[in-house]
């Protein structure tokens, strides 16, 4: 009997960077005409599934077979999936693991099965802990030198495992990937509404929203006829506060539009129609080792992007030629760049066809797939 390729994730949440990139690669793999068998473990608030089907792929929501929705059985039933999920595990099997270290300590326990686990931000900014597990920097970089190879985001990212002693070789950059046939059919309209949009979770230590926002009110004052469009939660209820405040303060309320979170299929045309997609990321640890995937869809878009020039992003977008760069921490930047591109509609259009050149290039789902099934299959 031939030996299975397994990929584990921890949560199936749709519109998310984690399930937009996995779906990317479930249809990649299935182009390829590779079986996989995809596990999630635990549901989220509305207990959603893949609203797609496959020909090679496999997947299973082992919360369906036995699920509490009570934070302590949550993770009883956690326990008993992973030993499920190892009961099930033979020799000679393959494990690509995108979830929490618990799980990867799991299964670097069953001998003979071959380890890979994707990590895509610098763990001293980004390691969650539960009531099972609570990982340190020093077991999480311990149970990465037990697998088979590591996928990281970013250049930075593998310099950073390089450095802390995991051997170099088995340390491999799978980029942010972009699938083009999720924005193919997206029609742009031509309406008189222009704005400004940002998607994602809307958190001001990670994407700065709270500098977008400054920086979009000093636009304002040039163009009074620009909305700003903000997709998606924000992480927690009191910046939340500090956002509605912020917008409050600066006398912007009527050109704020925050929408929370929208279905995954109306995404695409609201990047789309935007006249400009921005990212107004600070410089921090977390900026300088990951790389934000939302890029990959707001070059898609072959909209003009304004963009902070940290971690990755420089190896790739460069000022004037394929997006707009700011310096990252700077409101007064951010909007002269939010500006220029107002201002400059033909120079601007120009620079989304090339950044939008430069995903199909550079991120393609299919290649960068095929880049870890290779490694995988080894």
């Amino acid at each position: 009997m031939k030996n299975a390729v397994f990929l584990l994730i921890n949560s199936y949440i749709p519109n998310t960077a984690t399930a937009n990139r996995i779906l990317a690669y479930l249809r990649s793999l299935d182009k390829m005409k590779i079986p996989v068998k995809v596990v999630f473990f635990l549901p989220d608030d509305q207990k959603s599934r893949i609203n797609e089907t496959y020909e090679y792929v496999s997947v299973e929501y082992y919360w369906n077979r036995f699920y509490i929705n009570n934070r302590v059985f949550k993770y009883f039933s956690y326990y008993l999936y992973t030993l499920l999920l190892k009961n099930r595990l033979t020799d000679g099997d393959k494990v690509y693991i995108y979830a929490d270290d618990y799980l990867l300590k799991k299964v670097l326990e069953v001998k003979g099965v071959k380890v890979f686990f994707e990590k895509t931000e610098n763990p001293e900014a980004s390691l969650p802990k539960n009531r099972l597990y609570h990982p340190t920097v020093q077991s999480h970089l311990e149970l990465c030198r037990h697998v088979d190879a590591l996928f990281v985001i970013s250049k930075p990212l593998k310099d950073y495992y390089a450095s802390k002693g995991i051997d170099e070789s088995r340390i491999h950059i799978i980029n942010i990937i972009v699938d083009a046939e999720r924005f193919s059919s997206v029609i742009k309209t031509e309406k008189a509404e222009k704005y400004v949009a940002y998607c994602g979770t809307a958190d001001n230590n990670k994407d700065g929203v709270d500098i977008l926002i400054k920086a979009f009110a000093k636009v304002l004052k040039v163009h009074p006829e620009v909305k700003l469009y903000v997709i998606g939660k924000t992480p927690s209820k009191n910046e939340a506060f500090e956002n509605h405040r912020l917008v409050e303060s600066l006398g912007i309320e009527e050109k704020v539009v925050m929408t929370g979170v929208v279905p995954a299929e109306k995404m695409p045309s609201l990047l789309k129609n935007a006249t400009i997609l921005a990212l107004a990321r600070p410089k921090n640890k977390q900026a300088d080792y990951g790389f934000p995937t939302k890029l990959g869809e707001y070059l898609l878009t072959a909209n003009p992007i304004v963009v902070t020039s940290v971690g990755d992003i420089p190896r790739f977008l460069h000022d004037g030629e394929n997006a707009y760069m700011s310096s990252p921490g700077d409101v007064n930047s951010f909007a002269e760049k939010l500006l220029y591109a107002l201002d400059h509609p033909e120079e601007s259009r120009m620079i989304g066809t090339r950044g939008r050149d430069t995903a199909l290039m550079s991120f393609d789902s299919y290649k960068e797939t095929k880049k870890l099934i290779d490694i995988i299959n080894q």
